[in-house]
């Protein structure tokens, strides 16, 4: 692929289904344009219990939940997905920490793509311990290594940074798209992202 070489920070958290359907699509993506993405974790619901909490017990206006499973369903069948919603939101924070730990390993890619699918084609609970050190494993990492990373503060520390990236551009969702400091904000569809990566391409080439 002779083209330049874009950088894109993606910002995202695993329960999030629009994060889901827009990693597809950058997926989809990368195989028309030169992109490193560079995925940062954010925890939409930190207030989740670690036991993770039913859906139905969400404190969410009436019919608010239809509503967005009805959008979610639209936007992934855009894109030919069969997507497999749980009954019981987890809470994310283990899953976005151990996936630091990836990163150090560089196994990051690997293992966000398994805990994605997990969730989102699977149905699991990406809240158990014992399934994400099972996903771990099956990359090749370390559990009693993990185990040790977890007892630091770096993950956490990593996860206040990214919030303070967002919020430092009046961002308060995900995912977030920032293409060589072009926002790109929610699961858009594809004629946004190749509009934005187009006019980027253009005024490089000036």
């Amino acid at each position: 692929m002779n083209q330049r070489k874009l950088n894109v920070i993606a910002y995202s958290d695993y329960i999030c289904p629009f994060c889901y359907i827009g990693y597809h699509r950058i997926e989809q993506l990368k195989k028309e344009y030169n992109l490193d993405i560079e995925w940062r974790p954010f925890e939409i619901h930190p207030e989740t219990p670690k036991k993770g909490a039913a859906i139905d017990d969400l404190p969410f206006p009436k019919g608010y939940l239809e509503m967005a499973f009805a959008n979610v369903k639209r936007l992934a069948d855009e894109d030919g997905l069969t997507l497999k919603f749980a009954n019981k939101l987890p809470n994310s924070q283990l899953a976005l920490y151990i996936s630091e730990f990836a990163r150090k390993k560089g196994k990051f890619e690997e293992f966000h793509k398994l805990v994605l699918e997990a969730y989102w084609l699977e149905g699991k609970d990406i809240g158990d311990k014992g399934l994400l050190l099972d996903l771990a494993k099956s990359v090749g990492l370390n559990k009693d290594e993990i185990e040790s990373y977890l007892k630091t503060d770096e993950p956490s520390i990593i996860l206040r940074e990214t919030l303070k990236e967002l919020r430092k551009y009046g961002i308060n969702g995900v995912p977030t798209f920032n293409i060589e400091g072009r926002l790109i904000v929610g699961a858009q569809s594809y004629e946004v992202f190749k509009k934005t990566i187009n006019k980027i391409l253009d005024e490089i080439k000036k």
